[in-house]
C-alpha cells in the first residue's frame, strides 16, 4: 500500500512539474517582440521576459537595478513616453486627446523619484534605456552590472485610467494627477544571483507606488488591486551564460 501511495505521489509531482515546465515553455514561445538596450558599458548579458496578461494594453513600464539594500544602480528599460515626457494622450484639444508633452508624476512615481534623487551620479542618457512600449509579450535584451554578484531587478508598471471599485475616479477629489491614473503603479522585484546554478529569476509583486506621484515610496498592501494585477501575467530575468 505504501508503495502504491509513493508511486501516486511521485507521479502527481512529476505531472505538476511537467505542467509548470510546459506553461513556461508556452509563455516563452508567446514572446514575439524584442527590445534591446545598452544601459551599462560593461555588463553581463541578460534578458528580461515580460508575458502580458489580459489587461496588457500599452502600459507604461520601467525596469531598473538596485543592490540588495535598495540603492539605485541604473535603469535598463523605460517606456519612451515616461522617458521623454511625450505621451500618446498628452494634450486635450478641441474635445479629443492628442500626443503631446505632459508631466505625469503618477505614472511611475518610484522610478521617477529614483531618477531625480540619483541624477547627479548616474550617468545614463535616455537613449541607453528608452524604447517604445511593446504591444504584447516581449523580451528585453540588455546588460546587468558585471561587478554585482547579488542584485535586485525592479519593474514598475502602470496603465492610465485603470479604475476599480476601490480606486475609483472620485477617491481623491481635486487630485488631477490621480485622476489620470486610477490603480497606482505596481512594483515587482526579482532577486538575481550571478553565482546561482540556475539562470532564471522570477518577478513577484511587492507593493504599489503613491497614487498621485507625491513621493517614491512603496506601499506593500495590494489587496485592493484587481485589473492592474492582470497587466503582467508572468515575468523573469534570465542570465545569458
Amino acid at each position: 500500500m505504501k508503495v502504491v501511495i509513493l508511486f501516486i505521489s511521485t507521479f502527481l509531482g512529476f505531472m505538476l512539474w511537467q505542467s509548470c515546465k510546459t506553461t513556461n515553455q508556452t509563455q516563452a514561445q508567446a514572446v514575439t517582440q524584442e527590445v534591446t538596450t545598452s544601459p551599462f558599458s560593461n555588463g553581463v548579458p541578460a534578458q528580461v521576459v515580460v508575458i502580458g496578461g489580459q489587461e496588457y494594453k500599452y502600459p507604461i513600464i520601467a525596469i531598473w537595478v538596485e543592490d540588495l539594500s535598495g540603492n539605485f544602480i541604473g535603469t535598463v528599460y523605460a517606456s519612451q513616453s515616461i522617458s521623454t515626457g511625450i505621451f500618446r494622450y498628452g494634450v486635450y484639444d478641441k474635445g479629443k486627446w492628442l500626443p503631446g508633452e505632459r508631466n505625469r508624476p503618477a505614472a511611475l512615481p518610484r522610478w521617477k523619484n529614483l531618477i531625480a534623487l540619483n541624477a547627479s551620479w548616474v550617468n545614463q542618457g535616455v537613449d541607453a534605456f528608452s524604447g517604445a512600449t511593446p504591444s504584447g509579450s516581449f523580451a528585453l535584451k540588455t546588460m546587468l552590472p558585471s561587478e554585482m554578484v547579488e542584485l535586485k531587478v525592479v519593474m514598475e508598471v502602470n496603465k492610465p485610467w485603470d479604475f476599480n471599485n476601490y480606486w475609483h475616479n472620485n477617491r481623491f477629489p481635486g487630485d488631477g494627477e490621480y485622476a489620470t491614473s486610477g490603480q497606482p503603479a505596481l512594483i515587482y522585484e526579482a532577486l538575481v544571483s550571478m553565482s546561482s546554478t540556475g539562470n532564471r529569476f522570477y518577478f513577484k509583486p511587492v507593493g504599489h507606488s503613491n497614487p498621485s506621484g507625491a513621493n517614491g515610496e512603496v506601499y506593500p498592501d495590494i489587496s485592493t488591486f484587481t485589473s492592474a494585477l492582470k497587466i503582467i501575467d508572468n515575468a523573469w530575468v534570465e542570465i545569458v551564460r
